[in-house]
């Protein structure tokens, strides 16, 4: 049973973002032992970012742009929120 504030959207669409630059083109790396005999590792597609790690960042598609802003060092992001 999941539980949520009202204004919350239960069936927003989530998307995978990078933990290092936000960006959505974040990708799982394709081997035979990933996931049983070691953890799935993700990389991110964007130029210039280079993250390759096991943990990603899911959010409401919606809130892409505010999440790049705050990972950008944008402070007014965060007082829009």
């Amino acid at each position: 049973m999941s539980y949520c504030r009202e204004d919350t959207k239960v069936d927003a669409r989530k998307i995978r973002v990078c933990p290092k630059c936000g960006s959505p083109r974040i990708r799982e790396t394709k081997t035979s032992v990933n996931g049983w005999l070691v953890p799935t590792t993700y990389y991110c597609e964007e130029e210039g970012c280079g993250y390759s790690g096991s943990v990603y960042v899911e959010i409401d598609a919606d809130e892409i742009e505010t999440i790049k802003k705050m990972m950008n060092g944008d402070t007014a992001a965060v007082k829009d929120t």
